[in-house]
């Protein structure tokens, strides 16, 4: 499911967008770096993630997170996160480094892809890659 190709525009952007819902349906998108992709199935996000994304993982594990390049294309992952773990906080130790709104906590989230689809602004079909 995750061929070389997915790996290697991973690593040459190196950031990514992940979606998520509440229990009510309202959408929520953040972004971060730190992607890690294994084989067959797996996606690894470690980043600093908002309360928002992590109140909604707590209700709904099922996210959509996509890698795209300058051009707005790359793939779509969907799948649902089997894992959370807080790997860092910033609690006001360097507070000229640190942003406001404290504490900041760094999560790595462990993903089960269930599908891949290409990600484009051109016409596309939404159907799984092979």
């Amino acid at each position: 499911m995750i061929s070389e190709k997915i790996r290697e525009l991973s690593e040459r952007v190196g950031h990514a967008f992940v979606a998520t819902c509440d229990t009510g349906g309202h959408p929520h998108l953040a972004a971060g770096r730190g992607i890690t992709l294994f084989d067959p199935n797996r996606l690894v996000f470690e980043s600093w993630f908002c309360p928002t994304t992590m109140k909604n993982l707590q209700d709904n594990p099922h996210v959509s997170v996509v890698i795209a390049d300058d051009t707005g294309n790359g793939y779509q992952f969907v799948g649902k996160v089997e894992k959370a773990t807080d790997t860092a906080v910033l609690n006001g130790y360097a507070p000229d480094l640190e942003p406001a709104g404290l504490p900041q906590v760094q999560w790595r989230l462990e993903i089960r892809v269930e599908g891949v689809m290409a990600f484009t602004a051109d016409a596309h079909s939404d159907r799984p890659l092979g």
